[in-house]
């Protein structure tokens, strides 16, 4: 009998290779689920055997004894190991707590002659730099004047030139546009003589709020047509 031929174990009971590297343990989860489990899981050539081996033990009141016995000596043993580890453990931090005394006293006085050689040097090293640093700073200080002046200039130079520039540019936009308005409406005049337009609309006669409707829209065609 296999696997899926034998009478399906019950959780607890004994059963034979539930795993390929015991030959024998309760039966912690259903048997359907191992089953499903090693077809899905494991590899295709192992498959077959596992479930041709894996299946209830038929005497499961021989086993009882022998499995008690075991796990009496598992537990005994696993004392036995708690015990002598708990020990050895204690030995160890009591060696280490007293080699690391011995450490910290043989190490006192030469920290001490070290901090105090390094507070030493670092005073002397203070006071040497102390008047590279006030010559540095003052030079930094006095480049970073000059800097800022020629910067500041510079940006005056560029405010004013920019300034005459937009002046020029809008002196010959106004007087190109004037021009151009000029020979539109010269050539308007020429090519519809009986227009309406009065220069804002051609619907001069439209009642006051008709035309104030359409401001939004006339101003933004005035701005196209400048562009």
């Amino acid at each position: 009998m296999s696997a899926e031929t034998s009478p399906t174990p019950k959780i607890g009971s004994f059963v034979w290779h539930i795993h390929h590297d015991m030959l024998v343990e309760r039966l912690t989860e259903s048997f359907k689920t191992r089953v499903a489990y090693i077809k899905a899981h494991k590899p295709k050539h192992e498959v077959k055997t596992r479930l041709r081996l894996m299946k209830r033990v038929e005497n499961q009141e021989a086993v009882v004894p022998s499995r008690k016995a075991y796990d009496e000596a598992m537990a005994s043993a696993q004392k036995a190991n708690d015990e002598a580890v708990a020990s050895a453990w204690k030995a160890h931090n009591e060696a280490v707590a007293s080699a690391q005394k011995a450490f910290d006293e043989a190490v006192a006085p030469a920290r001490k002659a070290n901090d105090e050689a390094v507070a030493s040097a670092q005073k002397a090293f203070d006071e040497a730099v102390a008047p590279a640093r006030k010559a540095y700073d003052k030079a930094v200080a006095s480049a970073w004047k000059a800097y800022n002046e020629a910067v500041a200039s510079a940006q005056k130079a560029y405010h004013e030139a920019v300034a005459s520039a937009w002046k020029a540019y809008n002196e010959a936009v106004a007087s190109a546009r004037k021009a151009y308005y000029e020979a539109v409406a010269k050539l308007h005049a020429k090519e519809c003589p009986n227009c309406p337009w009065n220069g804002k609309t051609i619907f001069p006669t439209d009642s006051r709020a008709a035309i104030l409707e359409r401001v939004p829209t006339l101003i933004r065609l005035s701005r196209r047509a400048r562009t």
